[in-house]
């Protein structure tokens, strides 16, 4: 990197990028880096090549392709070893363009803190990608661990209803919410699969009559597929 801010391919950096680029050339070249070490190369590396930073929070045994994986315990895959219970992450404001939540929020009783965190963690204007058990599914309750479910509009009390004083500091405008009734779908068999895409076609077309009403007739939606963008300054 030169001192005016472009690595070798003439990539301009962002100041922050610069400083997080000085934070890891004033370590020991011998020192072996710690998680939080390796999330501030991996941001510095991915910005330098135009690639977005993705985080993937509770990501287990099967994290997102590409995305640096914070999880409790030490999966393979796993970047950061961290329990989400205890906040804040070891990471930086505003260092992440895209974050994943695969089944994870169900797994707090409250999850507004972790949507603060999130939010805290998004750049502006990032994007924030959940998956979850709709109430109404079998997913929702059969797990001991899960303490709670969603429904298609429980992701507007962050902005955009009335009652978002409750929430805090964290808003997101809601770009998506795809209510799927067969979480996986190819374990089913083929009579199944047809009668789910036929189910699916209908979701996708009338959600409010889905949640509603169809729901209780075809024996719950098993999914929530959330895409959400974080609202704050710089956006």
């Amino acid at each position: 990197m030169t001192s005016h801010g472009k690595n070798k391919g003439g990539v301009k950096l962002r100041s922050e990028e610069m400083d997080l680029a000085i934070h890891i050339a004033g370590k020991d070249s011998n020192r072996e880096f710690n998680s939080s070490d390796a999330c501030t190369k991996c941001i510095v590396s991915r910005r330098a090549t135009g690639q977005p930073m993705i985080i993937d929070l509770g990501c287990g045994a099967n994290k997102v392709t590409g995305a640096f994986g914070i999880d409790r315990f030490p999966l393979p895959g796993v970047d950061m070893v961290h329990d989400l219970k205890n906040m804040p992450y070891p990471l930086p404001d505003n260092c992440a363009e895209q974050i994943y939540l695969n089944h994870v929020i169900e797994h707090f009783s409250d999850p507004l803190p972790i949507l603060q965190e999130v939010w805290r963690l998004a750049c502006p204007s990032g994007r924030i990608f959940i998956r979850t058990p709709h109430y109404s599914g079998r997913y929702a309750w059969k797990d001991p661990t899960h303490k709670r479910a969603f429904s298609s509009e429980s992701f507007h009390y962050f902005g955009e209803n009335s009652y978002s004083y409750y929430t805090g500091r964290a808003r997101f405008h809601v770009i998506q919410v795809r209510l799927k009734y067969f979480m996986e779908e190819k374990l089913w068999p083929k009579p199944y699969r047809i009668f789910g895409r036929v189910v699916q076609w209908l979701l996708d077309r009338h959600p409010t009559f889905g949640e509603r009403f169809l729901c209780y007739w075809v024996g719950g939606i098993d999914e929530l597929q959330v895409t959400l963008r974080a609202v704050k300054p710089g956006a």
